[in-house]
C-alpha cells in the first residue's frame, strides 16, 4: 500500500511537471504567433501606406479634362394600356419559338481589399453612430478625424488623401466592410452605406464627404475615380451593367457614372489612376439586406382562379426604400436573383405550398401562374411612375400596380423557390415573359436552350395556362435571358 502511494505521488509530480512544461510551451507559442501576427499586420499597414502615398502623389499632378456624356434614358417599352386576356379556349399547339439570341449576364465577385486591413490589437471603442435605412451602425470615427478642404485643387486633394491614409480611416473602412457582411449588402448597398456615413459625419454632399467616401471605397477594393467641376468634387464608378438616368464620363472606353447624378458641368477635370486590386462594382443582389424592420400596412392578394389562394402581405419599408435607391437597369437577372425577403416568404409561401401540394409540375405552375396574373392590378410603368422601372419581388406587394416585367420577375422567383425548376426570361419587343424547364413533357410553345426544352409561361396573358403564348408574339423571335439554370 505504501509502495502504491509512493508511485501515485511520483506520477502526480511528473504530471505536474509535464503540465507546467506544456503551459510554458503553449505560452511561448502564443507569444510567437502574436509576434508574427504583429509583424505581418505591420507589413500590411506599411505597404498600404506606401501605396496610398504613391496614389496621393499622382493625385497632386494635373488632372485631365473630360466631357460628360448625358445620362442614358430608360428604354421605352410600348406596352398595351390593359393586359391581354385570353379569349380562345383552344389549347396551345406544341410549337417552337424562334430565339434571336441567348443572353447570359456575367456574374461578378464582390470587390475585396487587395490585402487584409490591419486592426490594432487594443483597438478603441467605436465612437460614432449613424443610421443606415433605420439600422444603427457604429464605427471608429471621432471629431479629431474631421477635415476641411479650402478648395479642390490637385495639391489640396492630394494632401487630404495622405491625411486620410494616416489617421485611422483604414480602420473605418474595415468597420464598413464588417457591416457589409453583417447587413449582407450588395455593392450598391455598400456604396450607399459609405455615402450615408460620410455625409452624416462631414456634411451631406460636401467635398469632404465625397473624398471620405472615395477613400473608403478605394480601400475596400472598388474601382473609383474622382473628378472636379466648378469647385465641386464628384465620385464616379463603373458598373458591370449599364445603368440608366446617370450621367457618365467615358474613361479608357469604360463608363464611369457620376454618383451624384448631376449633369450641370459640361466638362470635368478627372484623376484617372488605378489603385492596386481595384474591381468593378455589380448591382447583383446576392442576399437580402438585413435592415431593421419597419412594417407597412398589410395588403390582401387573392387569386381569381382559386380564392383559397389568399394572403395578407406586409413589406419592410426600409427594404422598399433601399430598392427605390437602386439604379434602373435592363438586367432582369439582377431583379429575379434578388428573390423575396424572408418576411414575405414567411407570409406567402405557406399559402402557395398548400395549394400546390400533391399537384403535378404543370398543375402547380398553373396555380402560381394564375396567382401572378390575377392577384395584382395592372398598369404600365409610364402610368404608375412616368418612366420604365422594373420592380423587385418585394415591391410587387408594395406598389399598387405592376406590368409584364414585374410579373415575370415574381413568377420566376416563385417557380424557382417552390417548384425548384430552371427558368429563363423571354424578351420580346415591348414585352417580357418566361419559360420553364419541366421534368415531364408539357405541351405548348417552347424554346430550346442547351438541348433542353423550356415551355412558355406568360404571367401577363390573363387566363392563359402553361404553354400558351400571346397571339402577337407567336411568330416573333425572342431574346432568351438566362436566370436560373
Amino acid at each position: 500500500m505504501k509502495r502504491l502511494l509512493l508511485i501515485l505521488v511520483f506520477l502526480s509530480f511528473c504530471w505536474a511537471s509535464i503540465a507546467q512544461d506544456f503551459d510554458e510551451w503553449r505560452r511561448q507559442q502564443q507569444q510567437e504567433w502574436s509576434k508574427c501576427k504583429d509583424v505581418q499586420q505591420q507589413k500590411w499597414a506599411d505597404f498600404r501606406e506606401k501605396l496610398n502615398k504613391e496614389y496621393a502623389e499622382k493625385m497632386g499632378r494635373q488632372w485631365s479634362s473630360c466631357k460628360v456624356s448625358p445620362a442614358i434614358p430608360v428604354p421605352s417599352r410600348p406596352e398595351p394600356p390593359t393586359p391581354v386576356i385570353k379569349k380562345n379556349a383552344a389549347p396551345a399547339p406544341t410549337c417552337a419559338v424562334t430565339v434571336k439570341e441567348y443572353v447570359k449576364p456575367t456574374v461578378c465577385e464582390q470587390p475585396q481589399p487587395f490585402q487584409p486591413i490591419a486592426r490594432p490589437i487594443n483597438e478603441p471603442a467605436a465612437a460614432y453612430t449613424f443610421n443606415f435605412h433605420q439600422t444603427p451602425c457604429k464605427v471608429h470615427v471621432n471629431e479629431g478625424m474631421a477635415f476641411a478642404l479650402p478648395n479642390v485643387s490637385e495639391n489640396t486633394v492630394s494632401a487630404a488623401w495622405q491625411r486620410l491614409s494616416s489617421s485611422g480611416y483604414d480602420l473605418v473602412a474595415d468597420d464598413c466592410l464588417n457591416y457589409r457582411e453583417q447587413l449582407e449588402l450588395n455593392d450598391w448597398g455598400y456604396i450607399e452605406l459609405t455615402k450615408t456615413l460620410a455625409g452624416d459625419f462631414l456634411g451631406q454632399n460636401t467635398n469632404e464627404s465625397v473624398l471620405m467616401q472615395a477613400y473608403l471605397l478605394v480601400q475596400s477594393g472598388y474601382k473609383v475615380r474622382l473628378a472636379r467641376s466648378e469647385g465641386r468634387l464628384v465620385l464616379m464608378m463603373p458598373f458591370a451593367t449599364d445603368i440608366y438616368k446617370y450621367a457618365y464620363l467615358l474613361l479608357d472606353g469604360e463608363k464611369f457614372y457620376l454618383l451624384d447624378n448631376d449633369e450641370e458641368g459640361s466638362s470635368y477635370y478627372v484623376f484617372n489612376e488605378n489603385f492596386k486590386g481595384e474591381k468593378t462594382a455589380s448591382l447583383e443582389l446576392r442576399k437580402e439586406p438585413r435592415f431593421f424592420d419597419t412594417p407597412t400596412l398589410p395588403k390582401t392578394f387573392v387569386s381569381s382562379y382559386n380564392p383559397e389562394t389568399t394572403t395578407n402581405i406586409s413589406t419592410n419599408q426600409n427594404l422598399i426604400d433601399f430598392y427605390n435607391s437602386c439604379p434602373v437597369t435592363s438586367n432582369w437577372r439582377d431583379y429575379a436573383k434578388a428573390s423575396l425577403s424572408k418576411k414575405i416568404k414567411w407570409e406567402l409561401y405557406p399559402v402557395l405550398k398548400k395549394q400546390i401540394a400533391g399537384k403535378t409540375e404543370e398543375e402547380a405552375a398553373n396555380i402560381l401562374l394564375n396567382f401572378v396574373q390575377t392577384a395584382f392590378a395592372y398598369k404600365t410603368d409610364q402610368e404608375q411612375f412616368g418612366y420604365e422601372r422594373p420592380l423587385f419581388g418585394d415591391e410587387m406587394f408594395y406598389y399598387p400596380y405592376s406590368d409584364c416585367e414585374d410579373r415575370s420577375i415574381l413568377f420566376t422567383i416563385l417557380i424557382h423557390d417552390l417548384l425548384h425548376l430552371d427558368v429563363v426570361m423571354l424578351e420580346y419587343p415591348g414585352h417580357l415573359a418566361t419559360a420553364v424547364r419541366f421534368s415531364q413533357d408539357v405541351a405548348g410553345y417552347y424554346v430550346m436552350m442547351n438541348e433542353a426544352k423550356y415551355v412558355v409561361c406568360d404571367p401577363t396573358y390573363i387566363g392563359a395556362s402553361v404553354g400558351e403564348c400571346m397571339p402577337q408574339f407567336q411568330n416573333t423571335a425572342a431574346a432568351t435571358i438566362v436566370v436560373y439554370e
